[in-house]
């Protein structure tokens, strides 16, 4: 530690930038508060600037939400305009985003920590029944998605993912619209 009380603050910087890019680390600002607040420093300037950097940079780190990422499919030539869910198990609470017609990846920001499941509505009506009778469509995440969609996916309920505080959950297709055990919107 002698290297950190004889240099400068900004070399001091630099060299707590060189050690965190040589590692890896899951919350970068944390590790270099951590690392910076065990070196001496000098001056009542230096202690102010890191203090303040410190409230800043923690703040970064205690995220209380996550992101999830995916894509919708169709079973047609064109994707329509639909509306996409995710409900959170243990609360109840939904979460919508719209999606423009042939759109197919899409992003849900701030969405807080549990278990969800995913599933779409579409817009307009776009299904006759054998009554004649017009009807929207409904799609989800289900276990047959990963399965491969196939006849021998028997189970067409929604599978359970997880989004964790500060990351993203990835892969969420909502492309069963054949069979999905649907929930309700409301």
């Amino acid at each position: 530690m002698l290297i950190f009380s004889r240099s400068s603050f900004s070399e001091r910087t630099q060299l707590l930038s060189l050690i965190l890019k040589k590692n890896s680390f899951n919350c970068v600002p944390c590790t270099y508060i951590k690392l910076v607040s065990a070196i001496k420093i000098p001056t009542m300037k230096n202690l102010f600037i890191l203090l303040s950097l410190s409230s800043i940079l923690m703040a970064s780190c205690s995220s209380t939400s996550g992101t999830v990422k995916g894509t919708v499919c169709y079973p047609a030539e064109y994707i329509p305009a639909m509306i996409v869910y995710l409900k959170n198990k243990e609360t109840g609470k939904i979460y919508s985003l719209d999606i423009k017609e042939n759109q197919k990846p899409f992003k849900f920001k701030k969405i807080p920590s549990g278990n969800y499941i995913a599933f779409a509505y579409t817009v307009q009506e776009d299904l006759t029944d054998a009554k004649d009778k017009s009807m929207i469509t409904s799609g989800g995440y289900t276990h047959a998605v990963p399965c491969g969609l196939t006849v021998e996916c028997k189970d067409h309920s929604l599978l359970v993912f997880k989004v964790q505080n500060g990351k993203s959950t990835k892969n969420i297709q909502i492309c069963d619209w054949f069979g999905a055990i649907m929930q309700d919107r409301k």
